[in-house]
Protein backbone atom coordinates (compact mmCIF):
# COMPACT_ATOMS: atom_id res chain seq x y z
CA UNK A 1 0.00 0.00 0.00
CA UNK A 2 2.79 2.42 0.94
CA UNK A 3 4.62 1.88 -2.35
CA UNK A 4 1.35 2.41 -4.22
CA UNK A 5 1.32 5.92 -2.74
CA UNK A 6 5.07 6.52 -2.93
CA UNK A 7 5.57 5.81 -6.63
CA UNK A 8 2.73 8.09 -7.87
CA UNK A 9 3.93 10.76 -5.41
CA UNK A 10 7.44 10.68 -6.93
CA UNK A 11 5.97 11.01 -10.42
CA UNK A 12 3.68 13.86 -9.30
CA UNK A 13 6.55 15.75 -7.68
CA UNK A 14 8.62 15.32 -10.84
CA UNK A 15 5.77 16.73 -12.95
CA UNK A 16 5.48 19.63 -10.52
CA UNK A 17 9.23 20.26 -10.68
CA UNK A 18 9.20 20.22 -14.48
CA UNK A 19 6.03 22.37 -14.56
CA UNK A 20 4.47 19.94 -17.02
CA UNK A 21 1.03 19.76 -15.41
CA UNK A 22 -1.11 22.29 -13.55
CA UNK A 23 -1.67 21.80 -9.81
CA UNK A 24 -5.24 20.52 -10.27
CA UNK A 25 -4.01 18.19 -13.01
CA UNK A 26 -1.20 16.87 -10.80
CA UNK A 27 -3.62 16.14 -7.95
CA UNK A 28 -5.94 14.16 -10.23
CA UNK A 29 -3.02 12.37 -11.91
CA UNK A 30 -1.66 11.48 -8.46
CA UNK A 31 -4.99 10.02 -7.35
CA UNK A 32 -5.44 8.05 -10.57
CA UNK A 33 -1.85 6.86 -10.30
CA UNK A 34 -2.51 5.50 -6.81
CA UNK A 35 -5.60 3.67 -8.05
CA UNK A 36 -3.69 2.13 -10.95
CA UNK A 37 -0.70 1.17 -8.82
CA UNK A 38 -2.72 -0.27 -5.93
CA UNK A 39 -5.44 -2.07 -7.91
CA UNK A 40 -3.46 -2.93 -11.04
CA UNK A 41 0.00 -3.58 -9.67
CA UNK A 42 3.47 -2.13 -10.17
CA UNK A 43 3.86 -3.24 -13.80
CA UNK A 44 0.63 -1.48 -14.76
CA UNK A 45 1.95 1.67 -13.09
CA UNK A 46 5.32 1.19 -14.83
CA UNK A 47 3.51 1.29 -18.17
CA UNK A 48 1.81 4.55 -17.18
CA UNK A 49 5.16 5.96 -16.06
CA UNK A 50 6.72 5.10 -19.42
CA UNK A 51 3.90 6.93 -21.19
CA UNK A 52 4.41 9.98 -18.97
CA UNK A 53 8.18 10.10 -19.46
CA UNK A 54 8.01 9.56 -23.22
CA UNK A 55 5.36 12.29 -23.43
CA UNK A 56 7.73 14.72 -21.74
CA UNK A 57 10.53 13.73 -24.11
CA UNK A 58 8.22 14.09 -27.10
CA UNK A 59 7.53 17.71 -26.15
CA UNK A 60 11.16 18.48 -26.95
CA UNK A 61 10.91 16.83 -30.36
CA UNK A 62 7.88 18.62 -31.76
CA UNK A 63 8.77 21.13 -34.42
CA UNK A 64 5.80 23.30 -33.43
CA UNK A 65 6.42 24.80 -30.01
CA UNK A 66 2.80 25.35 -29.08
CA UNK A 67 2.64 22.78 -26.31
CA UNK A 68 1.52 24.22 -23.01
CA UNK A 69 1.45 22.97 -19.45
CA UNK A 70 -1.04 20.11 -19.36
CA UNK A 71 -4.20 20.69 -17.35
CA UNK A 72 -6.80 18.59 -15.56
CA UNK A 73 -8.87 18.12 -18.73
CA UNK A 74 -5.89 16.52 -20.47
CA UNK A 75 -5.42 14.15 -17.54
CA UNK A 76 -9.11 13.19 -17.74
CA UNK A 77 -8.99 12.63 -21.49
CA UNK A 78 -5.79 10.56 -21.41
CA UNK A 79 -5.84 8.63 -18.12
CA UNK A 80 -9.44 8.26 -16.92
CA UNK A 81 -10.46 5.50 -19.37
CA UNK A 82 -7.35 3.48 -18.56
CA UNK A 83 -8.06 3.87 -14.84
CA UNK A 84 -11.59 2.58 -15.38
CA UNK A 85 -10.12 -0.54 -17.00
CA UNK A 86 -8.06 -1.20 -13.85
CA UNK A 87 -11.07 -0.63 -11.58
CA UNK A 88 -13.18 -3.02 -13.66
CA UNK A 89 -10.36 -5.58 -13.55
CA UNK A 90 -10.19 -5.32 -9.76
CA UNK A 91 -13.97 -5.48 -9.25
CA UNK A 92 -14.71 -8.29 -11.72
CA UNK A 93 -11.37 -10.15 -11.54
CA UNK A 94 -11.70 -10.46 -15.32
CA UNK A 95 -8.26 -10.41 -16.98
CA UNK A 96 -9.75 -8.94 -20.16
CA UNK A 97 -9.99 -5.52 -18.50
CA UNK A 98 -6.34 -5.73 -17.43
CA UNK A 99 -5.27 -6.31 -21.04
CA UNK A 100 -7.61 -3.52 -22.15
CA UNK A 101 -5.76 -1.17 -19.81
CA UNK A 102 -2.58 -1.70 -21.80
CA UNK A 103 -4.49 -1.31 -25.05
CA UNK A 104 -5.87 2.07 -23.98
CA UNK A 105 -2.57 3.54 -22.81
CA UNK A 106 -0.90 2.08 -25.91
CA UNK A 107 -3.29 4.20 -27.95
CA UNK A 108 -2.38 7.29 -25.93
CA UNK A 109 1.36 6.70 -26.30
CA UNK A 110 1.09 5.88 -30.00
CA UNK A 111 -0.81 9.09 -30.70
CA UNK A 112 1.68 11.14 -28.66
CA UNK A 113 4.72 9.70 -30.44
CA UNK A 114 3.08 9.94 -33.87
CA UNK A 115 2.23 13.61 -33.38
CA UNK A 116 5.74 14.45 -32.11
CA UNK A 117 8.22 12.28 -33.99
CA UNK A 118 5.93 12.44 -37.01
CA UNK A 119 6.79 16.14 -37.31
CA UNK A 120 10.35 15.10 -38.19
CA UNK A 121 9.14 13.58 -41.44
CA UNK A 122 10.70 15.18 -44.51
CA UNK A 123 7.38 15.00 -46.31
CA UNK A 124 4.33 16.95 -45.18
CA UNK A 125 1.46 15.01 -43.57
CA UNK A 126 -1.66 14.42 -45.61
CA UNK A 127 -5.35 14.60 -44.89
CA UNK A 128 -6.66 11.02 -44.55
CA UNK A 129 -9.73 11.70 -46.70
CA UNK A 130 -8.69 14.32 -49.26
CA UNK A 131 -5.00 13.30 -49.45
CA UNK A 132 -4.15 17.00 -49.50
CA UNK A 133 -0.93 18.05 -47.80
CA UNK A 134 -1.22 19.75 -44.42
CA UNK A 135 1.13 21.87 -42.38
CA UNK A 136 3.49 19.95 -40.13
CA UNK A 137 1.93 19.59 -36.68
CA UNK A 138 -1.62 20.23 -37.89
CA UNK A 139 -4.05 17.84 -36.21
CA UNK A 140 -5.72 15.18 -38.34
CA UNK A 141 -2.76 14.70 -40.66
CA UNK A 142 -0.81 11.46 -41.07
CA UNK A 143 2.61 10.60 -42.46
CA UNK A 144 4.37 7.30 -43.09
CA UNK A 145 6.81 8.11 -40.29
CA UNK A 146 3.97 8.95 -37.93
CA UNK A 147 2.15 5.70 -38.74
CA UNK A 148 5.32 3.68 -38.21
CA UNK A 149 6.06 5.39 -34.90
CA UNK A 150 2.49 4.85 -33.71
CA UNK A 151 3.02 1.11 -34.21
CA UNK A 152 6.28 1.32 -32.26
CA UNK A 153 4.41 3.07 -29.43
CA UNK A 154 1.96 0.20 -29.23
CA UNK A 155 4.79 -2.32 -29.24
CA UNK A 156 6.50 -0.52 -26.34
CA UNK A 157 3.43 -0.93 -24.14
CA UNK A 158 2.90 -4.45 -25.44
CA UNK A 159 6.46 -5.31 -24.41
CA UNK A 160 5.79 -4.09 -20.87
CA UNK A 161 2.74 -6.35 -20.73
CA UNK A 162 5.00 -9.29 -21.62
CA UNK A 163 6.68 -8.81 -18.23
CA UNK A 164 3.38 -9.85 -16.63
CA UNK A 165 2.47 -12.64 -19.04
CA UNK A 166 4.45 -13.87 -22.02
CA UNK A 167 1.50 -14.03 -24.39
CA UNK A 168 2.39 -13.11 -27.96
CA UNK A 169 -1.24 -12.86 -29.07
CA UNK A 170 -1.99 -10.26 -26.39
CA UNK A 171 1.22 -8.46 -27.34
CA UNK A 172 0.01 -8.26 -30.94
CA UNK A 173 -3.44 -7.05 -29.85
CA UNK A 174 -1.99 -4.32 -27.62
CA UNK A 175 0.44 -3.21 -30.33
CA UNK A 176 -2.31 -3.13 -32.96
CA UNK A 177 -4.72 -1.27 -30.68
CA UNK A 178 -2.06 1.35 -30.06
CA UNK A 179 -1.73 1.87 -33.81
CA UNK A 180 -5.50 1.79 -34.34
CA UNK A 181 -6.12 4.26 -31.53
CA UNK A 182 -3.67 6.73 -33.03
CA UNK A 183 -5.21 6.32 -36.48
CA UNK A 184 -8.74 6.80 -35.10
CA UNK A 185 -7.53 9.94 -33.32
CA UNK A 186 -6.42 11.34 -36.68
CA UNK A 187 -9.78 10.50 -38.27
CA UNK A 188 -11.79 12.23 -35.53
CA UNK A 189 -9.37 15.14 -35.55
CA UNK A 190 -9.87 15.57 -39.28
CA UNK A 191 -13.65 15.29 -39.23
CA UNK A 192 -14.79 16.84 -35.97
CA UNK A 193 -12.09 18.80 -34.14
CA UNK A 194 -12.60 22.55 -34.04
CA UNK A 195 -10.25 24.62 -36.18
CA UNK A 196 -10.06 28.39 -35.92
CA UNK A 197 -8.51 31.28 -37.83
CA UNK A 198 -6.94 34.22 -36.08
CA UNK A 199 -8.54 37.44 -37.27
CA UNK A 200 -5.32 39.35 -36.62
CA UNK A 201 -2.49 37.20 -38.00
CA UNK A 202 -4.78 34.97 -40.13
CA UNK A 203 -3.10 31.77 -38.96
CA UNK A 204 -4.96 28.51 -38.44
CA UNK A 205 -5.07 27.48 -34.79
CA UNK A 206 -6.77 25.12 -32.35
CA UNK A 207 -7.26 27.93 -29.83
CA UNK A 208 -10.33 30.10 -29.32
CA UNK A 209 -8.04 32.99 -28.40
CA UNK A 210 -5.03 33.95 -30.53
CA UNK A 211 -3.06 37.18 -30.56
CA UNK A 212 -5.18 38.13 -27.52
CA UNK A 213 -8.32 38.14 -29.66
CA UNK A 214 -11.18 35.73 -30.29
CA UNK A 215 -10.68 33.50 -33.31
CA UNK A 216 -13.21 32.48 -35.95
CA UNK A 217 -14.40 28.86 -36.21
CA UNK A 218 -13.70 27.66 -39.74
CA UNK A 219 -14.08 23.88 -39.37
CA UNK A 220 -15.41 21.27 -36.98
CA UNK A 221 -17.40 21.80 -33.79
CA UNK A 222 -16.50 24.24 -31.04
CA UNK A 223 -17.22 21.69 -28.30
CA UNK A 224 -14.75 19.19 -29.74
CA UNK A 225 -11.17 20.13 -28.96
CA UNK A 226 -8.06 17.95 -28.78
CA UNK A 227 -8.99 16.74 -25.29
CA UNK A 228 -12.36 15.48 -26.49
CA UNK A 229 -10.69 13.81 -29.48
CA UNK A 230 -8.24 12.01 -27.18
CA UNK A 231 -11.07 10.89 -24.89
CA UNK A 232 -13.11 9.59 -27.82
CA UNK A 233 -10.05 7.74 -29.10
CA UNK A 234 -9.53 6.07 -25.71
CA UNK A 235 -13.20 5.07 -25.54
CA UNK A 236 -12.94 3.67 -29.07
CA UNK A 237 -9.92 1.55 -28.10
CA UNK A 238 -11.77 0.45 -24.95
CA UNK A 239 -14.77 -0.78 -26.95
CA UNK A 240 -12.87 -2.39 -29.84
CA UNK A 241 -10.38 -4.16 -27.57
CA UNK A 242 -13.25 -5.50 -25.46
CA UNK A 243 -14.96 -6.90 -28.57
CA UNK A 244 -11.69 -8.54 -29.67
CA UNK A 245 -10.82 -10.00 -26.29
CA UNK A 246 -14.19 -11.18 -24.98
Amino acid sequence: MYLSILFPSILALYALYKNKITISGIILAWLLGIIICYLGGYIAFLALTIVFLLTILSDKIKSNKEDKTRNIMQIISNVLTATMCIVLFYVTNNNIFYIMYYCVIAGSLSDTLASSIGTLSKSKPINIFTLKKLKIGESGGVSLLGLFISLIGGMIIGSIYLIVEFNLMNFIIISFMGFLGSFFDSIVGTLLEAKYRCLKCHKKTNDKIHCKKKTKLIKGYSLIDNNVVNLLSNIFVFLISYLILK
